[in-house]
């Protein structure tokens, strides 16, 4: 009796544990990803008309 109380418990991942790793893991993975995408992305050539602001690049 006293050894069996005395053993740890193996810990078995759960549902709950699981569902918060994953949450997590995606959640870092949507952060690298906007990242990537923020800095990877080249700038716009500038306008030849570079005093007005309401013209996009993207739009002409």
């Amino acid at each position: 009796m006293l050894n069996k109380a005395a053993s740890p418990k193996a810990k078995r991942p759960n549902l709950e544990r699981q569902a918060i790793a994953f949450t997590i893991a995606l959640y870092v993975f949507i952060c690298a990803g906007l990242l990537v995408i923020h800095y990877g992305v080249p700038t716009p050539p500038p306008s030849p008309d570079s005093g007005t602001s309401s013209v996009s690049p993207y739009n002409p």
